[in-house]
């Protein structure tokens, strides 16, 4: 039996492989048995979401290219098709010309689906309308001072949040809003939705997930951004065929999100990738979580900016965006704070590859405004230290700058769209 990535037997094998043993290892016969005890609903299920997949990156597109692409048979296509039309989420779009024959028609995702997205910071949010296949259709910001952690003052602020983003919401009144996706630089527990650990910010002193489902009445989608960054690779960007990915989100902290053997690792209560944390220099500064030291110290934004001031004693930059301006304007002290900053990245992401082994590493940040530069020491460090012939893609995540507002799009994407509720 040939094994086609793309087609039903791939993913019964992947799905039905015993734990530690190669798929490729499954046998025909187990592969036969496993098929028939499934479902006929798990098998469709399984094919429209690759039909779903296969639509998004080759669309406008063909029934039969489809069922070319998949392994499908054409029948099946044409099922699943008119079922994904009849739900809204795929328009027939033009006609195809062909040599001779009938003439094919195309069909495209619905890009009248749209999300609302939030990205949380600690001194500001940013909004955006997301459409099905990415686009943002529009976007602002709304800053607010450093809060203190007074329960009512983050209410009154994640408040002004929320009317933004409402306001948002109705300036496209012309699209089908199918939820709210909010990243976040801290880790959720995906079965109650709370935060359970957020060191850079005010945001866990109130149930975010509640306060904004209330105001906004709708579904709310919330994750940590590093993970929300790998749903958004997975369905927008550039992750491929990659099963083992380590996504870096690199802000005021630092965050990961990890893909292992294709399925999203989150731990006891939604914690797992919390590397910002590790320990790297116990006579560092003071970490945001009561430690000292921690690698998020040395390598996030605020490091970069610690450094700048080392450099330049009594300058008036608070932002990262204003080094980021002056690196790029050409200041010299600016590029060296910058560097300082990502080879402390490089250096904590020589002991995450050691340990995890990922085919991708995914920088997530403003730092990848500078990506010509700062690619290069990451992936020399990396050569430097591997322990095989092989390192990991480095990439910086598509459009860095909206990052974590796509994350917070595909959130809801991949719980309204495919059937499946978990990243695979």
């Amino acid at each position: 039996m040939e094994f086609q990535r793309g087609n039903l037997f791939y993913f019964v094998r992947k799905r039905f492989a015993p734990s530690g043993e190669n798929e490729k290892n499954v046998t025909t016969r187990q592969v036969k048995t496993l098929r028939r005890v499934a479902s006929s609903e798990t098998a469709r299920e399984i094919n429209r979401d690759i039909l779903l997949q296969t639509i998004h990156r080759n669309q406008p597109v063909s029934r039969a290219d489809l069922a070319r692409m998949t392994g499908l048979q054409a029948s099946t296509v044409s099922v699943i098709i008119g079922h994904l039309i009849d739900e809204g989420w795929v328009l027939p779009g033009v006609l195809g010309r062909l040599p001779r024959g009938r003439r094919p028609t195309f069909v495209r995702l619905n890009d009248k689906h749209a999300i609302l997205a939030i990205d949380l910071r600690p001194d500001h949010a940013n909004f955006a309308a997301v459409d099905i296949n990415g686009k943002l259709l529009s976007r602002k910001t709304e800053a607010f001072p450093p809060l203190k952690g007074n329960k009512g003052e983050v209410r009154k602020i994640l408040l002004r949040v929320a009317q933004q983003a409402r306001a948002l919401r109705a300036a496209h009144k012309d699209r089908i809003f199918d939820g709210v996706g909010v990243s976040i630089s801290g880790r959720v527990d995906q079965k109650t939705q709370k935060l359970q650990f957020y060191a850079n910010g005010p945001w866990a002193q109130i149930d975010v997930h509640k306060e904004l489902r209330a105001i906004l009445q709708s579904p709310i989608e919330i994750d940590n951004a590093a993970n929300a960054s790998l749903f958004a690779e997975r369905w927008f960007g550039q992750l491929g065929d990659a099963t083992n990915v380590l996504a870096v989100s690199v802000s005021e902290g630092i965050g990961t999100g990890l893909l292992v053997d294709g399925q999203l690792l989150r731990g006891r209560d939604g914690m797992a990738g919390e590397f910002g944390h590790m320990p790297f220099d116990e006579s560092g500064p003071m970490c945001g979580c009561g430690n000292k030291g921690c690698w998020e110290t040395f390598a996030s934004n605020r490091a970069g900016l610690r450094y700048y001031r080392q450099l330049v004693p009594g300058s008036r930059i608070t932002t990262y965006q204003e080094l980021l301006d002056l690196a790029q304007a050409g200041d010299l002290q600016a590029m060296r704070a910058i560097d300082r900053m990502i080879g402390k990245l490089a250096e904590g992401l020589t002991m995450l590859n050691a340990g995890l082994a990922p085919e991708v590493i995914l920088i997530v940040g403003d730092c990848t405004a500078l990506w010509s530069r700062i690619s290069p020491v990451l992936e020399s460090k990396l050569i430097e230290k591997s322990l095989t012939v092989r390192t990991p893609r480095v990439v910086a995540a598509t459009e860095g700058d909206t990052a974590r507002l796509r994350g917070a799009a595909a959130l809801v994407l991949h719980k309204v769209l495919f059937r499946r509720a978990e990243l695979k």
